[in-house]
């Protein structure tokens, strides 16, 4: 990639996503050259994109058309901050026996509810799931989100979700997976990365992932890109951290995905601790759930298993 080519690529093949990364930084270029004071705050603009749903009966609309999903609300901060979390059952009939969730965290553009579709597998696998929307997004409060305040909020879920009991009163044990999707496997490092108990969750599973802000700049622009995302103040530096997790660490990954090339998730594969599990699909950047050949789908159930295995 590095290249003006490669570059038009990735503008046509994901424009609202981890992609746009390249624009804000050229655009954060010219707003500092006229001395603008706002152009950290039109810099995370265009790099998270975050989609807000401003109107209730739109939301009221979009939950109707999924009544097996149920909402959550979540204080954040000391400024009356909320987040609104969507939890997803297991599919009928399955995850009889153990009580495994996962706390998904999202990447930029696409608030919870567009992200249903990707929490398909893990239901079927027998996981009950849990996707919030970062401030910004969604119905969660209004505000221009920063790493900051991203990392601010999946802590403060994370917390909130600890205090469920099991599911109808079972008494099983709860086991946890972290996993994050492009931006949101950055976020999920750094929320593991914080929790320092001993056996806090028991998988962390990163999709499509990649090492830092400034990696997918050079991929999309060379050396200008990552000269221009210097400018900011929004590193996602998950390589930073990668090595002070807790293992075991699943990577799932396209090998068609033009926004984060797959180079940039084995890089990251490099620096984590064993174990740890590579797996690929000759696929993009955000349709892994879409395999037609049930892989992507048993990778959930092995990560299943691999939990009910671990101790409490």
């Amino acid at each position: 990639m590095g290249n003006w080519k490669k570059l038009k690529q990735m503008r046509q093949s994901e424009p609202r996503g981890l992609g746009a990364l390249w624009g804000a930084a050229l655009g954060l270029a010219l707003l500092a050259t006229t001395g603008c004071a706002s152009v950290d705050e039109w810099g995370r603009a265009k790099v998270y994109r975050p989609t807000a749903i401003n109107d209730q009966q739109v939301w009221k609309d979009l939950l109707s058309t999924r009544p097996d999903v149920r909402t959550l609300e979540v204080a954040v901060g000391d400024q009356g901050g909320r987040v609104t979390v969507l939890t997803i059952p297991v599919a009928e009939g399955v995850g009889a026996g153990s009580e495994v969730r996962v706390l998904y965290l999202h990447g930029t553009f696409r608030h919870a509810f567009r992200n249903l579709p990707k929490t398909a597998p893990m239901a079927a696998a027998g996981l009950t799931v849990f996707i919030p929307d970062y401030r910004g997004w969604g119905v969660s409060s209004p505000l221009m989100p920063s790493e900051a305040s991203i990392q601010e909020d999946a802590l403060a879920v994370w917390e909130a979700l600890q205090k469920l009991p099991p599911k109808n009163g079972s008494g099983l044990p709860v086991r946890w997976v972290i996993y994050g999707h492009s931006m949101g496997s950055a976020v999920a490092v750094a929320l593991a990365e914080q929790l320092k108990v001993k056996n806090a969750y028991c998988a962390l599973v990163l999709e499509s992932s990649f090492t830092n802000f400034s990696d997918v700049a050079y991929a999309a622009a060379g050396w200008v890109g990552r000269g221009l995302v210097a400018m900011g103040e929004q590193r996602m530096d998950a390589g930073a951290l990668m090595a002070k997790v807790q293992p075991p660490v699943w990577f799932l990954h396209g090998e068609q995905d033009n926004t984060v090339p797959m180079h940039l998730g084995r890089r990251l594969f490099e620096l984590a601790p064993e174990p740890k599990t590579w797996v690929q699909w000759p696929l993009e950047h955000s349709d892994l759930h879409t395999d037609p050949t049930g892989r992507y789908e048993q990778v959930w159930r092995d990560i299943r298993s691999a939990c009910e295995k671990q101790p409490v």
